[in-house]
């Protein structure tokens, strides 16, 4: 599985470290299923979530041509800013290594399409080019609204029949919209956008704002999927805890880019980011970060004295099928600095937020920061909102923390929530006592679990 790299699996140790406090076509509409699909263009991808209810007819058509390959090494060959981008009509040649050629474009037409007109042009929508004043005249091309055209492009009966349906997409789309356009030499290529700008009798098809490819995007994610941010330990062995930071892996469950965690005007990690969401028995969790094959999620509290939590990927509204996995009272895991759940800890330094590690070991003395996470519940006075951002109340684990060092009992100084950073992270506070120099085991146990073995202190 290929894991984010520089996004801790933990809580993201960015946080950490920044914070420290802290398809076949289907031809009618009763028989289209809603479904998204993914553009991938020479700046990026954009994801797609098509109208089949509103506009069942221009869906089929589309996907005629998705599945038929006419839209692969396809030209966006109009970009009129704060307007439109415009593609689908004209295909660059393939040629024998597999890469567009120069030319001629050719242009693949079936017949045309009734409109469908019932839904706003709006920004990031996607809607069907017409030809002259015929509404009926929707063929292979279609565009995407930079703004709202609502008031030019109703009234002339344009079909919308998709939205893109994230924020990474709309940079993508308004990325394609700032290139650079040159006139082709007539109407139809007067504002094609390049990539690489170079004068009219110079243009290649390296230079060509291109649809590469589009594909159908269909969430998936098995049991074994399921992994603890900290451990990377499987959730269908281990449980999950209220609070618990997990990290998942699947097909397609969230953006094509990396996106990061969003908080809203409450003071809340976001439960929905990019539409990505996963639901805990229908309740949305917390979402640290979603990528096509990675999301990390914090439970939520109310799997409390729960035995069993059904869980569901839900990306730009199309859901993947349940999982069921056990849920327990704690499953206590150390965030380590290599994010593999080996190793050394994310440990800092309390006077100055420097890390201990190899070449920076602690000391006798030293006030230490430790981090972690699968306590479970807080006590009733200071328990948190799901998602929310450590504050003033800082939540008490409802059974205290213990700290291990080589398994003996040490004394903390505090251990509960973490100040500045989402809730269900685990802050233990204390002092370095005399310890001989070198590497330690340092656990955290929490409702008589003891969390694995392999994590470590430095000291000198």
């Amino acid at each position: 599985m290929q894991r984010v790299t520089g996004v801790t699996r933990t809580l993201n140790l960015a946080l950490i470290s920044f914070k420290i406090r802290i398809c076949l076509l289907l031809a009618f509409a009763s028989a289209i299923e809603a479904q998204t699909i993914r553009f991938h263009t020479t700046l990026g991808d954009i994801d797609v979530t098509l109208d089949p209810v509103s506009a069942p007819l221009t869906v089929a058509n589309f996907l005629n041509y998705v599945n038929t390959g006419v839209y692969v090494n396809s030209l966006f060959h109009r970009s009129v800013s704060g307007f439109v981008i415009q593609g689908g009509g004209y295909q660059l040649p393939v040629q024998s290594d597999g890469t567009p050629g120069n030319g001629p474009f050719t242009s693949a037409k079936y017949a045309t399409v009734k409109n469908e007109y019932k839904v706003s042009n709006t920004r990031g929508t996607m809607a069907m080019a017409l030809s002259g004043s015929d509404i009926n005249s929707g063929s292979n091309q279609w565009f995407f609204n930079l703004t709202d055209n609502s008031g030019i492009l109703n009234s002339q009966s344009f079909t919308v029949f998709g939205v893109v349906a994230n924020d990474p997409g709309l940079a993508v789309m308004d990325a394609i919209a700032a290139l650079k356009v040159y006139d082709g030499g007539s109407s139809v290529f007067s504002q094609i956008p390049l990539v690489n700008y170079n004068s009219r009798g110079a243009v290649v098809a390296a230079n060509y704002m291109l649809v590469k490819s589009i594909e159908t995007v269909t969430p998936s994610v098995t049991a074994a999927g399921f992994t603890d941010s900290a451990t990377y330990l499987a959730s269908g062995t281990a449980g999950i805890a209220p609070g618990e930071l997990l990290t998942i892996f699947g097909k397609f469950i969230g953006p094509s880019a990396l996106t990061t965690l969003a908080v809203s005007d409450a003071g809340a990690v976001t439960n929905s980011l990019a539409a990505t969401r996963v639901l805990f028995d229908g309740t949305p969790g917390a979402i640290i970060y979603a990528s096509t094959g990675q999301v990390s999620v914090v439970a939520p509290n109310n799997l409390a004295g729960k035995t069993s939590v059904k869980l569901v990927m839900e990306y730009a509204g199309i859901q993947t099928s349940a999982v069921q996995l056990p849920v327990v009272a704690a499953n206590p895991g150390l965030f380590t600095l290599d994010g593999t759940g080996k190793n050394d800890a994310a440990i800092v330094r309390n006077l100055d937020g420097s890390v201990v590690n190899a070449a920076k070991p602690a000391q006798l003395g030293d006030d230490l920061v430790l981090y972690g996470h699968g306590y479970g519940v807080a006590t009733p006075a200071s328990t948190l909102a799901d998602g929310a951002i450590v504050g003033n109340v800082l939540p008490v684990p409802a059974v205290k923390p213990v700290l291990l060092i080589d398994g003996k009992v040490m004394d903390t100084q505090y251990a509960g929530g973490a100040p500045s950073i989402v809730n269900g992270v685990l802050q233990v506070n204390f002092r370095l006592p005399q310890m001989t120099a070198g590497s330690h085991q340092i656990q955290i146990r929490s409702s008589s679990v003891t969390s694995p073995a392999g994590v470590t202190l430095q000291t000198k």
